[in-house]
């Protein structure tokens, strides 16, 4: 599955937005056109400083979503706000 997600960091606490929307598609959500992805926001504490943000985004999916940290890839947008997340089963 596939979903687009804005990040902001240097929030005061760890947070998703949007989560139940994407928890209601089930993860069937197969459609690959990225103006079809389902979209989160998500608050980060960490600063985008050494992959730092990037890595806490993972953790925090990971958790969220109740899947293995490897089974989550930035696929787009690593240095950016704006990401592709691909979750794998």
């Amino acid at each position: 599955m596939k979903f687009k997600c804005k990040v902001i960091t240097r929030s005061s606490k760890n947070e998703v937005l949007g989560i139940d929307n994407l928890n209601q598609l089930g993860f069937k959500f197969k459609d690959n056109s990225i103006d079809k992805l389902p979209e989160l926001k998500i608050y980060l504490t960490a600063v985008p400083v050494d992959g730092k943000a990037n890595k806490e985004l993972i953790k925090l999916l990971s958790k969220e979503l109740n899947v293995s940290k490897s089974k989550i890839n930035i696929i787009k947008g690593e240095k950016n706000k704006e990401k592709i997340i691909e979750v794998l089963f």
